[in-house]
């Protein structure tokens, strides 16, 4: 019973975390972003007279601005950590403590899930009247990863030909729903527990400086590269290169090591939120969520 109280608690808390003006930023951030970002290639698309795979999600967060945007956005709606709205004294008084705290996890998890998937809902609409709606990769972008016929129209998108072999666009997304959705949990887990033990302001300037860190890694050599990408979480959202040799090195981690990572690494801070709710001293805000 206790446990379905709970996850009725997240539910009504994830639907309090997505109906407020952050999350509506989020998507129009997104929708910006992902059509500009992906008009060129919806232009190639029209000038060869051949759809595009619903799939290209993967390919955009490959790009280190989109990526960038994206995290912003991530860190921009966890900003109302450590969930001390006034909105929220109701709920921490009947649930307790320990539930609200997990209630309030629970909800950064789910909110999460649903950001990633606004996030492929944006990349999708600027190239639907030309979408392929198959589990192929399809003609075009296959000519986009081996020609440079895409730079024409001046995208900012890669194709990386070497993914095509490894996965279909259905597995890929997945993944890339799996290891997003994770790494935005542990974003937000991580400025949930850094206000707690410190204060909101480091909790942004924490959160910042994990999407920021992403520039020294892909502009590190590859020997130092790989090694330093193992410690950045934010970078993992660029999977689709995960198959890319780049100077005869692979250097994103490996799925396992990704997905270990991510889930210890909430599950430890989620042990010392908890511990830490039990003692402190609740200042209720009468801020918007």
């Amino acid at each position: 019973m206790t446990n379905m109280r709970l996850l009725k608690y997240i539910w009504k808390n994830t639907v309090l975390k997505c109906l407020n003006s952050k999350m509506a930023v989020f998507v129009i951030l997104m929708l910006v972003t992902s059509h500009s970002y992906l008009n060129p290639l919806r232009q190639f698309s029209m000038a060869v007279n051949y759809p595009v795979s619903w799939c290209v999600f993967p390919f955009a967060m490959c790009s280190f601005t989109y990526l960038i945007m994206f995290w912003f956005g991530v860190i921009y709606v966890n900003s109302d950590v450590p969930f001390m709205q006034h909105v929220n004294m109701y709920h921490a008084i009947r649930s307790g403590r320990r539930q609200w705290g997990l209630g309030q996890i629970g909800g950064i998890f789910l909110r999460s899930l649903i950001m990633v998937l606004i996030t492929i809902f944006c990349t999708i609409l600027p190239l639907l009247s030309k979408i392929e709606w198959s589990n192929e990769w399809g003609k075009l972008l296959r000519t986009a990863a081996t020609t440079n016929a895409l730079s024409r129209y001046q995208s900012s998108v890669v194709i990386y030909y070497d993914i095509f072999s490894e996965y279909t666009p259905l597995e890929l997304i997945l993944l890339e729903i799996l290891i997003c959705t994770l790494t935005c949990t542990f974003v937000g887990v991580l400025m949930f527990f850094l206000s707690l033990y410190i204060n909101k302001i480091i909790a942004v300037a924490g959160g910042l400086a994990l999407a920021i860190s992403l520039f020294p890694v892909l502009n590190m050599h590859p020997l130092i590269r790989y090694k330093l990408a193992r410690f950045v979480p934010t970078v993992w959202a660029e999977l689709a290169r995960i198959a890319t040799v780049d100077h005869t090195y692979y250097w994103l981690p490996s799925l396992t090591y990704m997905v270990l990572f991510l889930l210890v690494g909430i599950a430890i801070m989620t042990s010392c939120i908890i511990y830490k709710i039990r003692h402190v001293e609740f200042n209720w805000e009468n801020e918007d969520m």
